[in-house]
This record gives C-alpha cells, structure tokens and sequence, in this order.
C-alpha cells in the first residue's frame, strides 16, 4: 500500500517578509496568464515566479523558464526568504469557508508519498491525463528537484490517524485568506511518535487522487528519470512526491458540480437539438429565466430539484433566450449505455450519461475531440454561465459527483470524463515547498 513519511518543508521566512497573503496563489491550472502577472506584480516573491515562471523574471539571463525558476529558488533560499526545517515534519492544513450558505472546516495534512506506478495500486487515479500538462511540470521538477504545490489526495476513515492529528501538538506557521474568503491555516507536527503513528496507519491503505492526477503522473516520470539517471536508492528524495491528504468522511469535503458550456453544432436550432435528445431523454420543459439575478437563481434552484427527481437528470439552456429543459433518460437508453460500458460504476455517473447519451448518441459529438475553451467551456459559475449564454452555445447543469461515487471508479480501475469533480476550496501554491537539495 501507500508509503507516506514526513519531510522538511520550505516555507516562506515570517521574518524577513510581511506581506504573507501576497506570496501565495491558487493552483496553477485555474489561473489565466493576465492572473498569473497580477500576482507577481503584487509581490515579487510570490509563489507563481517558481510555479509558473517567466523567462523574462531572470532578465533572459537564463535559458528557459525552466532554469530561471531554479536560478530564483537558488537565490531565495540563499538570501533566507525561503527556509528549510531541521527535522521532518507533517504538516496539517486546515481550511475554513462557506459552501452552500453554511461554514465547514476541512481539516487535512501535508506529507510526502512514494511516488509509486500506478500498476502497484498503492495510489489510484478517477481521471485522464493528458501529456502536454505532464511535459511542462516534468521539465519544470527536473530543473529545480521541488515542488511548490501538492497533490490533493483521499484517505479512508482511520479513528487513530484523526486522534493523532487531533491531539498533537501543533505549531503555526501562517494564516492566511484567499480572494475567495477561505481562511487557510499551516501548521507543523515534529513528535517523532506522533508522525510514525500517522505513517503507520496510512501504509495499511491505499490512497485516492482528488486533485492533482498531472502532478502525479509527473512524479511517476520523475523518478524513473532519476533511477535512470543516478541508478536505484529506495532512500533518495525523487522516490517521493508532495501531498495534501484528507480523511474521505471529513464533513469539509465538499465536491461543487462541474457545468458544460457546449458550441451549438452548426445549423441546428433549438427544436432540433430538442428532436434529437427525444430518443434518448423524457424532456421537460420549464419557464425561461431572465437576465435579473434573482430570477436566474429561481430558475437554476427549480431546474436542480426537477432534475433530481429521476437519476441522473440533467438541465439544459439553450441559447441568449435561455429556453430551458430537463433531461430525464429513457430507461432503455439506460440499460443501453449499462450495457455498452458494461461498468456499472461508470454508468451511474451524471457527466457520462451527459458524454455518452447526450454528446455522442443523441447530437453525434466525439466528446474527446472538444476542445476546451473553444467547443466546450468548462465552470463552476452557474449563475453566471446562464446569464452570459450566447446564442450559439447551450449549458448543461450538472450535479456534484459523490465522493463515494469518486472512490468507486477508482476502486474499479476506471476513468472518469475529464472535470468531473471540482473539489472545493481549492489549496494554495506555496505554503509549504519539498525542495530535494
């Protein structure tokens, strides 16, 4: 199973720098590059220069992006605005925000894990990876040996692990507030006993990726590059990779839907589209909303409580008008798609009915040859996706992915479609770094 050990982390020096809530930043897939420059400009020793470096930080003195990221982790840690523990630590990292109009806590912990292969199901993915992403952050971990960012693993439920987090002495490092409100909190376990108890426990379990199946597939990379490189040591810092864990029954965990925006195929109207979903789906219509926000949300409330009165119900919005319908699947079309999949895991799973019933049967989509941002855009947004809906596009709501419904798939060996979960909030880049050397 999973082979976890604590690290000495590299933070930021609480000393030497003041403005701690300029150093930080959100994960770097979720950025734009207008945001990324926003925030280095706030402060020039924000996380981003590491994580998402520029040539240009260097003053074209370096190579490439890559180099220059190493070049400026070099001269930080060198000048002290980024320091190393003396010992090895675990690191828990507690989240407070609102969701759903109510506050949570997501309580949680930052370790290293042995980057294993995944044919070793030590660690098991629910989502595809795609070899541009992993390219770009395999050249940027060769350059530098660090990470900045964790991945954000699952856990399950162990009495013991949470009565040692629980009692523990902790020391904290940084509070801090993200632009969304969720106040993130960074502390620091060193009790020799106290960390081999939480090693103990999770090496007797697998662990399940949330967020971050990119970052793991580069770490996979990394080490074979590695051994290939400096030969076999089972003992050496490239075996490992950064994580942030979280106790699957954490009543934090909260998974927010993922919803699609799709480019209406050329030369279909609204009663087409609708014709052609009627072979697949029970359609119900329901009033169109107008632009004003309370309406909007009137509407979005009224669709999801329609849509879940059959499984995997589904709302579509058509066009600037907005006309709106529920997606009810036929239960032959169900039995249909069980059959084809033959996986019942998958099968029961909202966005593949959307992929495969919707996509591909009913609208004839190759799902896999969407390209995002351009065919199909990707948000969480749903009041805002309604409201800015353009003519040519249709919104298809979607309801959040059960946690149990993650761990399931991936149990089963299986993929889930691409952005089926939106774990939220999100962890910061840059609280605490794995810098090898």
């Amino acid at each position: 199973m999973a082979k976890i050990i604590p690290f000495q982390g590299t933070c930021y020096n609480r000393e030497l720098l003041q403005e701690i809530d300029t150093l930080f930043a959100p994960p770097y897939d979720v950025v734009t590059p207008e945001e990324r420059e926003r925030y280095v400009k706030l402060n020039p020793y924000n996380i981003f220069r590491l994580e998402l470096p520029s040539a240009q930080d260097c003053k074209d003195e370096a190579p490439d992006k890559y180099q220059c990221a190493a070049r400026l982790l070099k001269d930080w840690r060198s000048r002290q605005i980024l320091v190393r523990d003396e010992a090895p630590c675990i690191y828990p990292y507690d989240i407070e925000f609102t969701a759903h109009g109510k506050k949570f806590i997501r309580k949680g912990m930052v370790c290293l894990v042995r980057a294993d292969d995944w044919s070793k199901g030590s660690i098991l993915p629910h989502e595809r990876t795609f070899e541009k992403v992993t390219t770009d952050r395999f050249n940027l971990r060769m350059a530098t040996r660090a990470q900045f960012s964790q991945i954000f693993m699952l856990y399950r439920h162990e009495p013991e692990i949470e009565q040692a987090l629980d009692t523990a002495h902790r020391e904290v490092l940084f509070r801090t507030t993200d632009p969304k409100g969720c106040s993130h909190t960074l502390s620091r376990i060193a009790d020799a006993d106290v960390l081999e108890s939480i090693s103990r426990c999770l090496e007797e379990m697998p662990l399940y990726i949330a967020d971050g199946h990119h970052r793991y597939t580069t770490s996979i990379e990394y080490r074979k590059k590695m051994i290939e490189l400096y030969g076999e040591n089972p003992n050496a810092p490239y075996n490992y990779t950064m994580v942030y864990l979280v106790n699957v029954e954490d009543p934090g965990l909260i998974v927010l839907p993922t919803h699609r925006i799709l480019k209406v195929p050329a030369g279909l109207e609204c009663q087409d589209v609708r014709a052609m979903l009627a072979s697949y789906f029970h359609l119900e219509e329901i009033e169109q909303p107008s632009a004003s926000q309370q309406e909007l949300s009137q509407a979005r409330e009224f669709s999801r409580r329609l849509s879940e009165s059959c499984s995997n119900g589904i709302t579509l919005f058509f066009g600037k008008r907005r006309r709106a319908f529920v997606l009810c699947p036929r239960q032959e079309a169900r039995q249909e798609l069980l059959e084809s999949l033959k996986q019942r895991e998958l099968a029961g799973l909202d966005v593949v009915v959307l992929e495969e019933l919707v996509f591909k049967k009913a609208l004839g989509i190759d799902p896999h040859r969407l390209e995002a941002g351009k065919d199909i855009i990707f948000t969480a947004d749903s009041e805002k996706a309604v409201k800015n809906l353009k003519k040519d596009e249709m919104l298809f709501f979607m309801h959040p992915t059960p946690v149990k419904q993650v761990l399931a798939v991936a149990d089963a060996g299986l993929s889930m479609p691409h952005k089926s979960t939106f774990f939220y909030p999100k962890i910061l880049t840059g609280m605490v770094l794995n810098v090898e050397q």
